[in-house]
């Protein structure tokens, strides 16, 4: 089943899916799209080779669409309180201290532990409070222990 946190592979390298979607009837997975080179890049899921279908560069969004009969899980989206705990997790692994510091109208704005910080195969990876998907992880800064996700409220304005 393919759902929020799930891996995908592209050129060999694990990726992260943060969010699956229903728009216009049509299921997508979504990822961020830095770690492809545009659209029409390969990529495989659960055995199956898919392609990018459409890059949102101006949010880092990638989606890629499923084909129909596809099993998945889609995401519940919830919104983000600020100050509070979070949970970035993936199919690997789960990092359990991740405070949301601010919250904007399309970016979430996360603290780490720096011990405990994500590494570049959790790009993407789905952003949870309340078991709810408030954001996709999309970014770090290491020497600030510091990340960013895009927003549910851009995840959700996907959806129709």
């Amino acid at each position: 089943m393919i759902k929020a946190g799930s891996s995908f592979f592209h050129d060999g390298k694990r990726g992260t899916i943060g969010a699956v979607i229903s728009l216009k009837g049509v299921l997508y997975m979504v990822t961020v799209s830095h770690i492809f080179q545009g659209e029409d890049d390969h990529l495989t899921v659960n055995g199956m080779k898919l392609i990018v279908t459409r890059t949102l560069k101006d949010h880092n969004l990638a989606l890629i669409e499923l084909p129909p009969g596809t099993a998945v899980e889609i995401t519940e989206f919830g919104s983000p309180a600020e100050l509070e705990l979070a949970e970035l997790v993936n199919d690997t692994r789960t990092i359990h201290y991740c405070r949301v510091v601010n919250s904007g109208a399309s970016l979430l704005f996360l603290g780490f532990q720096c011990q405990d910080m994500p590494e570049p195969e959790d790009s993407g990876s789905p952003v949870v409070q309340g078991g709810k998907v408030i954001g996709m992880m999309s970014s770090t800064t290491l020497d600030t222990c510091m990340g960013m996700a895009v927003s549910s409220k851009i995840l959700r304005s996907l959806e129709v």
